[in-house]
């Protein structure tokens, strides 16, 4: 006797949440029928897959590997599903994208309408993951596409580049790197830079620029998110550095900031579109990952296509 997918989603659902009840909302059932059907498949296996401790359950040695494989038997039962939509030319059901935080408030606007127009068939969800987080979930299928930056790990995965996006900084009127009209990596040096928490790959961007310059940055505050980090330029903590298709909605003239380029080379980053290697859909992700490179440059006219001039890319993700 075999574990059932379903019961493979239960387990799965358990791990993430390290919760019977929250991973039974998810599952859209009652916590003891999950709490039941996971259990069968312990004793199935003769393994104990969870510890149960509070006030969150704590995946087993020997569990970790069992979750482990049940995401990939999942992901390749959603390929066969997927396999067969393909084969007889349906585009229709459900789509996830991923996407980094620093990508989706500038690169997205207006997309889903597109997209829902193309496909009108298809319900486009779409969610805001840090890169770590979205490869772990396009790996194991749960979601289908990832909007991220390069680089990162991709034997698993496949798809094209889209645009090639500078970094520029932004800094106070009255800042000292605010004077030249474009700014070389080797300027700052030492200066006061605010970035990004950690786990969020444009730290580490930022962080590989300022190696340019042979110094770190002297940074003591950190932000959250991007707008977060202009307002705090706002305020006088410092400059920062953003990529280019932050500023039409972040950076505006009467917040009493001014943006800098890098000149001729700036440093930057590469967006791409991945899925897996193994998805029966490539030229239908292909097709939307043309439709999503004209949206972005549409919305971003500074953003020069993947064929055009490449920027210093950077060599640093998580």
């Amino acid at each position: 006797m075999l574990p059932t997918l379903r019961q493979l989603e239960y387990i799965i659902a358990v791990a993430d949440t390290g919760q019977f009840v929250e991973a039974a909302r998810q599952c859209a059932v009652s916590q003891p029928a999950l709490s039941k059907q996971v259990r069968e498949v312990e004793d199935l296996l003769g393994i104990e897959i969870f510890e149960r401790t509070r006030p969150r359950i704590i995946v087993t040695p020997a569990g970790v590997e069992v979750v482990d494989r049940a995401r990939r038997l999942l992901a390749d039962a959603r390929d066969l599903v997927e396999a067969a939509t393909a084969h007889c030319g349906a585009h229709q059901g459900t789509l996830h994208l991923g996407v980094i935080p620093t990508i989706a408030p500038y690169g997205l606007p207006g997309l889903l309408v597109k997209l829902r127009r193309r496909y009108p068939e298809v319900s486009f969800v779409i969610q805001e993951l840090q890169t770590e987080r979205l490869l772990e979930e396009l790996r194991a299928g749960s979601i289908d596409l990832g909007l991220l930056a390069r680089p990162f790990d991709e034997q698993s995965l496949s798809g094209p580049d889209l645009v090639v996006e500078p970094f520029v900084l932004v800094a106070p009127t009255d800042h000292p790197l605010s004077t030249p009209e474009s700014i070389q990596p080797h300027q700052l040096a030492g200066a006061s830079l605010i970035l990004m928490e950690d786990g969020h790959c444009l730290r580490d961007q930022a962080m590989e620029v300022c190696a340019l310059a042979g110094r770190p940055p002297a940074t003591s505050v950190t932000a959250a998110s991007v707008a977060t980090l202009v307002r705090m330029v706002e305020s006088g903590l410092g400059a920062t550095l953003l990529p280019a298709s932050a500023l039409a909605t972040e950076v505006r003239p009467d917040l009493g900031l001014i943006a800098r380029s890098f000149g001729d080379t700036p440093p930057g980053r590469t967006l791409t579109l991945q899925w897996r290697r193994s998805s029966p859909h490539t030229t239908w992700f292909t097709d939307i990952g043309t439709t999503l490179k004209e949206h972005y440059l549409e919305l971003n006219e500074r953003v020069p296509e993947v064929s055009g001039p490449r920027p210093t890319i950077l060599a640093v993700e998580k």
